[in-house]
């Protein structure tokens, strides 16, 4: 098994936007809830072999999709492509596994690209790439029936990818909303009395409310 990373990274930003009292605090605490109750339930179902789910990154990665849902302006058409990619990869392994180097990189930058182009926004892009990969973990299940002796689901690969890349994507999302409005923010906080407060957040971290 890797190292958790994307455990790490989801409780390192639950603390974080808790103690900051930030306004995605709400988002990052139902993503670690998900996880404890994913968790449980790995302790409470049996592995029956060669099936390993784990349930914790399952909850999360099912909550995330709903989140991103919400907020996508495009939903079902960039889900459906995506989808449709991700069993190519899925058949593209069973048929001629280990003929393309570097496959898994290649079908996830495929992956990434046609989703943003798709859905042309950062939500948008996240429900479909998380949706499309909640999906192919059933069909990974009857693709690869009677073929392998064992197998995560999710892959360490994609679960630490996927934490790893919208971790990213936020992050830049955010810093490019900061430095665009920074000057928009002192403008309206010198016009405001010195008896008056306004606590001012970033558009990507008031979506995570």
């Amino acid at each position: 098994m890797l190292f958790p990373y994307g455990e790490w990274v989801i409780l390192f930003l639950t603390l974080e936007t808790w103690v900051e009292k930030r306004a995605s605090q709400r988002f990052f605490l139902s993503l670690s809830i998900a996880w404890l109750i994913g968790k449980w339930l790995e302790f409470m179902v049996p592995v029956t072999l060669p099936w390993h789910w784990h349930y914790a990154r399952l909850s999360v990665m099912l909550v995330f999709w709903g989140w991103a849902m919400k907020r996508a302006e495009k939903r079902m058409f960039p889900l459906l492509v995506t989808s449709l990619i991700v069993g190519m990869e899925t058949l593209f392994q069973v048929n001629e596994p280990g003929v393309l180097p570097y496959g898994p990189w290649i079908f996830l930058l495929i992956m990434v690209v046609v989703a943003w182009l798709t859905a042309k926004t950062f939500w948008g892009t996240a429900a479909a790439l998380s949706g499309s990969l909640l999906i192919n973990q059933a069909f990974v299940r009857f693709t690869y029936d009677g073929i392998v002796s064992y197998a995560d689901l999710p892959e360490e690969f994609v679960w630490n990818f996927g934490v790893g890349f919208f971790a990213l994507g936020a992050s830049l999302c955010l810093g490019r909303q900061y430095y665009t409005e920074r000057n928009l923010e002192k403008v309206t906080a010198n016009k405001l009395s010195s008896n008056n407060e306004v606590t001012y957040e970033p558009l990507e971290e008031r979506e995570l409310q």
